[in-house]
């Protein structure tokens, strides 16, 4: 558990480091020119509302091709939108993340590449004139419909909306030095785990209840109790290539601290033009009241891509 800890931490410190580094013999000052620049409008008030759309398209077609394969094509749709407020010192920041996808092979049903529902809200109140702000933060995740363990040669049904559904409010303070970048640290954090559907307890449906989430057979919600520690960076690595990465990390004082949920999420966008990009995900996620091991998701992909405000 600690070594998971310690690889999402070193995750986040090193892609920070990355905007610092030496390129072609110069010193890159990107992040010192974005906080200049940041710096001057912080003391600009009212909303910044800003957000991006994207489609991508993973396609594979093979025709008499003599080494073999699979027509396959994969639809990705994602919608990141970020509200924003400052007055006085103020400062309330909103942003929904959502997410869904799905690939279709030949001869087999659709299955699903991504789905995700993250919801934040978090207020905070600036500590004198300095970069600390006293904050508390509202967060809800889950996913739009049922999911599945496709490597079980009978698909077992593990998820559905609001089976899991997360919901983590955080009291504590937030250190944010510009728009790029901020840590949370919040002592103080109730984290709730809803079973929506009953269904999750017999994954294989085999009439054999499991536990599920955290939670016995039957039980709606868990509760826990415990610290948070979070953070966001985002940085321009070069021309038209941007990268925004987070973590968290929530302990239980109530059971286990040591089984700490870690999170880590990275978004690679590489720009061809105003509406055309490659877009690279990776989300790595532990929790023991799931499956006890380290999760990984990747996709990749090409596609149209649309925002408007200010980034």
């Amino acid at each position: 558990m600690k070594k998971y800890a310690l690889l999402f931490l070193t995750s986040f410190i090193s892609l920070y480091g990355v905007a610092q580094t030496v390129q072609g013999g110069k010193v890159n000052t990107e992040s010192a020119k974005l906080v200049a620049k940041l710096d001057t409008a912080k003391k600009q008030e009212g909303w910044t509302v800003r957000g991006t759309n994207v489609l991508l398209l993973n396609q594979a077609a093979f025709s008499n091709w003599v080494a073999g394969g699979i027509n396959s094509v994969a639809l990705t749709a994602r919608a990141d939108y970020e509200f924003n407020l400052k007055k006085g010192k103020n400062l309330w920041e909103n942003r929904i993340l959502m997410g869904y996808g799905l690939r279709s092979e030949e001869k087999s049903d659709a299955t699903k590449v991504e789905d995700v529902i993250d919801l934040t809200s978090k207020y905070g109140y600036q500590i004198k004139q300095s970069n600390w702000f006293a904050a508390m933060a509202l967060n809800l995740k889950t996913q739009f419909s049922k999911g599945y363990d496709y490597s079980k040669p009978a698909q077992s049904y593990i998820s559905n909306f609001m089976a899991p559904g997360y919901i983590t409010f955080g009291l504590g303070v937030d250190y944010i030095p510009n728009d790029n970048f901020q840590i949370s640290i919040h002592p103080i954090t109730s984290r709730f785990t809803f079973i929506g559907d009953k269904a999750v307890f017999d994954p294989d449906k085999d009439g054999v209840l499991t536990d599920a989430y955290g939670a016995k057979p039957g039980e709606t919600f868990v509760y826990q109790l415990g610290a948070y520690l979070g953070g966001r960076y985002k940085a321009k690595l070069m021309e038209n290539i941007f990268l925004d990465n987070r973590f968290g990390i929530f302990t239980n004082y109530l059971k286990d601290p040591q089984n700490m949920v870690l999170s880590y999420s990275a978004i690679l966008d590489m720009k061809v033009n105003k509406f055309i990009s490659t877009q690279l995900t990776a989300d790595l996620f532990y929790d023991n009241n799931q499956i006890g091991k380290l999760q990984l998701k990747e996709t990749l992909g090409v596609g149209l891509t649309y925002k408007f405000g200010k980034y």
